[in-house]
């Protein structure tokens, strides 16, 4: 039986006089693919940034695998296994795909930098490890050609592969994924989907925030949807379709867009 992993009770974050996330609950359980989603303007992201450490929120329990990690430093929740893309990429343009995954792995070094320029023998075991778990995700996420492309020379779609492989490189238990399918083609979007379900099938648990909505019900298991930064509905895919609170608030706002 799949245990909860991630567990937030009444979590609020407020910026001034705006509450952004409102007592929000929800529970991960190991293996999900969990998805938030909701209109522009929410609350996804900063639901995410109070589970990684960038914000600390007022009120409430992020609680991991039995750990209260609320108030915890980002460094310190990646150290426990979670670790996080970006809406927006983070890659260094002018270095290459294999040394953008590998600069994931600093987390992992057990050696000081003063061991790395002497060259110990633990720096050295160091870094071969670390090159080997590159090498790995160069393959899992087929990015081998690129290897020694500068990344900032790459499609899009690529820079988003090159991204999540550096984010597997730490060895993560849950991977958070801030809309991974933004600026994709539909052939990019279908790999994307192909490599989430193979992440999962690591043992990865995956928790995403998308705006693609075709994409979002067909890889997630769980969804909570949130609007005003309150969660309105939560269920399966085929559940939340039929909600009419979500018809309303998320796939409502979509048709009065196009009007």
């Amino acid at each position: 039986m799949a245990r909860n992993e991630l567990i937030l009770t009444d979590v609020t974050k407020r910026f001034g006089g705006l509450t952004a996330v409102d007592a929000l609950s929800l529970k991960v359980e190991s293996g999900q693919i969990y998805g938030i989603i909701g209109p522009n303007g929410a609350g996804k992201t900063t639901v995410f940034n109070c589970i990684t450490g960038i914000y600390k929120s007022e009120e409430g329990s992020v609680n991991w695998r039995g750990e209260e990690i609320r108030g915890m430093t980002p460094y310190q929740i990646v150290d426990r296994g979670i670790v996080r893309t970006f809406q927006t990429i983070r890659l260094f343009s002018q270095m290459s795909v294999a040394e953008n995954i590998m600069s994931g792995r600093h987390i992992k070094s057990r050696q000081s930098w003063w061991h790395g320029i002497i060259h110990t023998p633990g720096s050295r075991r160091d870094e071969l490890e670390n090159w080997k778990k590159v090498e790995e995700q160069l393959d899992f996420f087929r990015l081998g050609e690129y290897a020694a492309s500068p990344t900032g020379s790459l499609p899009y779609g690529i820079q988003r592969r090159v991204e999540m492989a550096r984010a597997m490189a730490v060895d993560p238990t849950l991977l958070i994924l801030d809309e991974p399918a933004a600026g994709l083609n539909d052939k990019e979007t279908l790999v994307l989907l192909e490599t989430i379900f193979k992440i999962r099938d690591k043992g990865v648990t995956v928790l995403l925030i998308e705006h693609d909505m075709d994409m979002v019900m067909e890889v997630t298991d769980y969804l909570t949807v949130i609007n005003f930064g309150k969660q309105i509905a939560e269920g399966t895919p085929e559940q939340i379709q039929k909600d009419s609170a979500v018809i309303e608030a998320y796939l409502g706002s979509e048709d009065d867009d196009d009007e």
